[in-house]
């Protein structure tokens, strides 16, 4: 309804304000269209206001108009649910995770593969209903067969080959081909015909087809529910459709959130375990330097893989005792490695270094040294964590250090997050504030320490029941 008001100017003639409540066609959000009308007719004040309400009617019936004929042109042009999502991943990429980006991406050509089935993936977008988006996500409680063409290795390439070209023209990094060799890991046979391609190998004589079950868990099919109702929001957002079809899907795995599930014993080292691992980690020859410092920062600073990647020699602060954690590197097979701000902002924080560690920090330093004279006056653009010839880590490194130590020393299998979650069991088992172990930790709100790791909390059981009997 318009609604306008009729004042007085400086120079004393009568001039109205018009406004106009009407909604944005791009965003949705409800904005004001205003017009001002003057007195050129010279009109008594009576007369003015009742020309002015025939034009405040008018300018409403105009903007209403406006409005709808702008809605329906936008109408005939809505996209295609790939369409849309191309747009939807221009956007993401620049602003969210590389571990979002390339799961929406996944989603994506899997979704629009099933619409492709359904002879829906032309139509526009406000045409797919609750039930095709429905039916795709039941599909996921099905064992799926060798979905993505996997293989595997039959045999070993001749040793004239060299694997650091693969890893070179990036057709497969030197992780993934070790695995490949060494532990019979699965690739999709598209990657594998690259590299019979480029080495100039038969495929069948080296790699032979293997058949994979795998059945979806509940977290995997809500990663894809997620996805695709961020991109439906962004036709809501066009007002191509009056409400998001997603939102009304059920995932009949289950409610459960296993990503804040309790951590059990098994997964950490205890006081005891934790000790024994230092042990091993001490008994290293300094060649191994390198070594030992990456694996002592993961369990006696609980930095996450990505924060240990991403930690430079700037990020120690000597003075004060203090681990600075300020960015994350990971490995994309999109991007190759990159580096981001860590998980969430809580993430980016101070972490106290103890003095076991800071000693052996400082020999590390002048080990570290030998590779640039120019090293300490740039400290900013060295990565802490290197190999032995100084270059910097790759992904899976320090998941092969952690596994040989525990191997060859017969000690608990605990993985690389296992020694974070290691971290703050300790600290909590020793009465540290549950506030102060969320920030060391980097977590988003102490309720999920509290949730995740209360069970490490010494005698909680105890001091309740003394509580209580003390009542009586």
């Amino acid at each position: 309804m318009a609604y306008f008001k009729i004042e007085t100017n400086k120079k004393g003639e009568l001039v109205a304000r018009i406004q106009v409540s009407t909604k944005d066609i791009e965003t949705g959000k409800n904005k004001l269209v205003i017009k001002r009308v003057h007195n050129e007719k010279n009109l008594t004040e009576a007369k003015f206001r009742k020309e002015v309400e025939k034009i405040s009617i008018q300018f409403e019936e105009d903007t209403f108009n406006a409005y709808k004929e702008r809605k329906d042109n936008l109408r005939n042009n809505i996209l295609t649910f790939y369409e849309l999502s191309n747009e939807f991943l221009n956007n993401i990429e620049k602003h969210l995770s590389i571990n979002y980006y390339q799961r929406a991406i996944y989603v994506i050509n899997k979704f629009n593969k099933f619409l492709e089935e359904r002879n829906l993936h032309k139509n526009p977008i406000n045409t797919i209903t609750v039930r095709d988006i429905q039916v795709y996500l039941n599909s996921f409680n099905f064992y799926q067969m060798n979905e993505c063409g996997l293989v595997k290795l039959k045999k070993d390439f001749p040793k004239t080959i060299s694997l650091r070209d693969l890893d070179r023209q990036k057709i497969i990094n030197r992780n993934t081909s070790y695995e490949m060799r060494k532990n019979g890991r699965k690739i999709t046979k598209e990657k594998a015909e690259q590299i019979c391609d480029y080495l100039k190998i038969n495929f069948n004589e080296y790699f032979e087809e293997v058949e994979s079950k795998k059945v979806y868990s509940s977290e995997t099919v809500k990663g894809q529910r997620r996805v695709l109702r961020a991109i439906f929001n962004e036709a809501y957002r066009y007002d191509w459709i009056t409400k998001n079809p997603v939102c009304a899907t059920k995932i009949n795995a289950g409610n459960s959130n296993n990503s804040l599930r309790q951590i059990e014993g098994k997964e950490v080292f205890s006081v005891k375990e934790s000790q024994e691992f230092l042990k091993a980690i001490d008994n290293l020859s300094d060649e191994f330097l390198n070594k030992k410092i990456a694996l002592k920062l993961m369990l006696l600073t609980g930095v996450r893989k990505g924060e240990l990647m991403g930690l430079k020699w700037s990020d120690v602060d000597f003075k004060n005792r203090i681990l600075q954690i300020r960015r994350s590197r990971f490995y994309s097979p999109l991007c190759g490695y990159k580096e981001k701000l860590p998980k969430t902002k809580n993430s980016i924080r101070d972490i106290p270094i103890p003095q076991s560690l800071f000693k052996d920090l400082e020999v590390y330093y002048k080990w570290y040294s030998r590779f640039d004279k120019n090293f300490t006056d740039n400290l900013e653009n060295y990565y802490l964590c290197v190999l032995s010839d100084g270059t910097l880590i790759h992904n899976q490194t320090a998941a092969k250090w952690l596994l040989k130590l525990e191997k060859d020393n017969n000690l608990k299998r605990v993985t690389c997050h296992g020694l974070r979650h290691t971290y703050c069991s300790l600290l909590l088992t020793q009465n540290v504030p549950v506030q102060t172990v969320a920030n060391y930790m980097g977590h988003s709100d102490s309720t999920i320490t509290l949730k995740v790791y209360s069970h490490f909390l010494p005698d909680t059981e105890q001091k309740v029941l003394n509580v209580l009997d003390s009542l009586g």
